[in-house]
């Protein structure tokens, strides 16, 4: 066995080259670890658990590389959780291998109310990194948990924007999956108040990037036809986000999606140099500071939402020091800060 591999399990999605904050969080972490790791010859591996999905005998694959490691860094989504991480405890007691859980999203708290054996064996592991410290908190108090650490989401990037000022038009983005528990519905609503209640000579353009969910598809499509202020403009590649939402004035997420915990949206907006306006839900208050990268507003009191974003079209004063703040937010959400969380626990000996 090599003592100085690190395996890291999680939801890939190159069998498909899904793009979603899951597999986006999942490869950056690969990134991550091989860069700062790559001194130490064949230290990183990786299995994509999708491609069980497609090759049942991949299971022996990942078994394999489980029994050949020393630590495993593990981003499950919930069915994994359910149906492979007591094997995977069992078989790091008898090889002892240790286990470091980055958790994806917000959901973990409510899915283990009615697990005990999630919930021993999760209290035994060497580490749990949650993007919120809400979430935290809730399973330090609520389960009594004494092994988990704050790690907020982070990006891999270069990107400085140029901050452009948009004369033409106000410019508004949505990036997220087009789907009714990220808010598209209120996105809309917005379009029609706008479309009636123009605030100024300058227009209002909505711009939609995302996946679109399949339950939603029919309904989005019928709205979009009914709305010409608001495009559709596809899926953007990694490569593309900070390019093509820097051009913009604002991102708007009004999302009431039931497992959020840090979206990665919102990172996405302050790498661009862009302010922020979204639901207050979960655990999004923590990462935005008010007046200064962003505002929040309550679900079903959209009249409050309509009355910031025309703040922002009458202020371009506010909207160019709000830019230059959403940027420099950014900088807390490096790729440098994660990796000093996550270094004592990679490079901890076995005990």
């Amino acid at each position: 066995m090599n003592d100085n591999k690190i395996l890291i399990i999680g939801y890939f999605g190159y069998e498909t080259n899904q793009l979603d904050g899951q597999t986006v969080k999942t490869r950056n972490i690969y990134q991550l670890l091989e860069s700062k790791m790559s001194i130490i010859e064949g230290c990183i591996d990786f299995f994509d658990t999708q491609s069980i999905k497609y090759k049942k005998y991949n299971i022996i694959v990942l078994l394999k590389k489980v029994l050949s490691c020393h630590k495993v860094v593990y981003l499950p989504a919930q069915n994994n959780l359910t149906y492979f991480f007591h094997i995977l405890y069992i078989l790091s007691k008898i090889k002892r291998f240790s286990i470091l859980y980055i958790v994806i999203g917000g959901w973990l708290s409510e899915y283990l109310e009615n697990k005990p054996i999630h919930k021993y064996f999760l209290k035994h592991i060497d580490g749990i990194f949650t993007e919120t410290n809400d979430l935290r908190n809730c399973l330090i108090q609520k389960y009594h948990f004494s092994n988990v650490i704050t790690f907020p989401n982070f990006r891999i990037h270069s990107f400085v924007p140029s901050f452009i000022e948009n004369n033409d038009a106000f410019k508004i983005i949505f990036m997220a999956r087009i789907t009714l528990s990220k808010g598209i519905d209120i996105i809309f609503t917005l379009g029609d108040y706008f479309e009636k209640n123009p605030p100024g000579e300058k227009p209002i353009y909505i711009d939609l990037y995302g996946s679109i969910d399949k339950n939603n598809e029919e309904y989005f499509w019928n709205k979009i036809k009914e709305h010409p202020n608001i495009k559709y403009k596809g899926v953007l590649e990694p490569s593309e986000i900070y390019t093509v939402a820097s051009q913009y004035d604002l991102l708007i997420l009004p999302t009431r999606y039931q497992g959020e915990g840090f979206p990665g949206t919102i990172m996405d907006a302050y790498i661009s140099g862009i302010p922020v306006i979204a639901s207050n839900w979960k655990s999004i208050p923590e990462f935005i500071d008010v007046n200064k990268t962003g505002f929040v507003f309550n679900l079903g009191q959209e009249n409050d939402l309509y009355s910031l974003v025309i703040n922002l079209y009458d202020n371009p004063k506010l909207l160019k020091q709000m830019k230059q703040n959403a940027y420099q937010k950014s900088k807390e959400y490096s790729a440098e800060k994660a990796w000093e969380i996550l270094k004592p626990y990679l490079l901890k000996e076995k005990s």
